[in-house]
């Protein structure tokens, strides 16, 4: 019997140990999604992390948070709504843009760097923004470490009960978004098509740019006001009386450009009435982070006497988002995708700006 005490005693330490090392939140059966193999990979089961916001547990989510590779993954929609950040997913890119306030994140699914305000930035690790099979249906998880701390939150670990704690403290909160009044102004419509190439008509392009511009804006809480909604014809000097009427804080107008002489030549460009301190001041705003989302050649700003910034009374612009008699820029400018991308590019710059003031 004695001999039989050593190997008790060795198997009783190894069940202690391996109730000891066990995650103290439990685990949960998923499946990641292999990006190489386009497939969601086998059934792995990962230890469950409790998350804290500010001490208090962030309750509601039906995705467990779980550690994969030894980060923290949580349910991207839920974390941000959390944080009071906007997510918006780009349809046929696998990217998904979060705002917030000044600041805007763009994560591409299964890559290990991400765009924060336009600049490249290496996730921790290597771990990359994923979609997780669980519950029936795929959902998409991010670091949250890397998520919250770019949107000025600071994350701890606390390895005893697997919690992260997140804390808002530092949390750039922007101004009331609606105390704004935005104006939007898609330009040409009805029997002004503006520029005409290649079967496309550029007052399309103008208001399908603006719609998307509007819905970004809209769900973030800022108000909005377009100054056509279908293929109408509204005059150049209407389109400021509407928007000064209104007391707009700012005009945005949409258009496409043409070149005549070289079709080749392509890029965007913001412009301002010339003098206007703060009309340049929101052309900049808007050039920087429009070329960075949608990689167009950044033109830079300009100033020029068109009527719809000369009349307007708040800050103005007009946004020539690209060259219509360029092919290839015809073709992104045609593309739902790139349109919707233009638009989160304005939307951010105007964001920025608003917010700066």
């Amino acid at each position: 019997m004695k001999r039989f005490l050593p190997l008790l005693l060795i198997f009783a330490l190894l069940c202690l140990t391996a109730v000891a090392a066990a995650p103290p939140n439990g685990t949960v059966n998923v499946r990641l999604y292999n990006y190489s193999h386009s497939t969601y990979g086998p059934v792995e089961s990962l230890p469950v992390v409790q998350v804290k916001l500010d001490g208090t547990a962030m309750n509601g989510a039906e995705i467990p948070a779980v550690v994969v590779k030894g980060r923290t993954m949580t349910p991207l929609r839920w974390v941000a709504e959390q944080l009071g950040a906007k997510v918006e997913w780009v349809q046929g890119a696998a990217q998904v843009v979060v705002t917030r306030g000044r600041d805007t994140v763009t994560l591409t699914m299964g890559s290990a760097t991400a765009q924060v305000n336009g600049a490249e930035r290496k996730l921790p690790d290597g771990v990359p923004a994923t979609a997780m099979y669980y519950g029936g249906q795929g959902h998409t998880m991010v670091p949250i470490r890397f998520f919250s701390e770019v949107l000025g939150c600071t994350v701890t670990w606390e390895q005893k009960n697997y919690t992260a704690h997140v804390s808002s403290s530092g949390l750039d909160t922007p101004i009331a978004p609606e105390r704004f009044l935005i104006a939007l102004d898609a330009g040409h419509g009805g029997s002004a098509s503006g520029a005409y190439y290649e079967n496309t008509a550029e007052k399309d392009l103008n208001l399908s740019m603006t719609r998307k511009l509007d819905d970004i804006l809209r769900g973030l809480g800022y108000r909005t006001m377009l100054t056509r909604t279908d293929d109408s014809d509204v005059g150049l000097k209407r389109r400021s009386v509407l928007a000064n009427e209104a007391k707009a804080d700012i005009f945005v107008s949409i258009h496409c450009n043409a070149s005549e002489t070289n079709h080749d030549f392509q890029g965007l460009y913001v412009y301002h009435y010339p003098g206007s301190v703060q009309g340049a001041a929101l052309a900049q705003a808007i050039q920087t982070p429009a070329c960075q989302f949608t990689g167009a050649i950044d033109r830079g700003i300009n100033s020029a006497n068109f009527s719809v910034v000369r009349e307007s009374k708040m800050p103005a612009v007009l946004v020539e988002t690209g060259f219509m008699t360029c092919h290839e820029e015809l073709l992104r400018l045609k593309d739902d995708v790139y349109q919707t991308r233009m638009a989160m590019g304005i939307a951010q710059g105007i964001i920025r700006y608003l917010n700066g003031k």
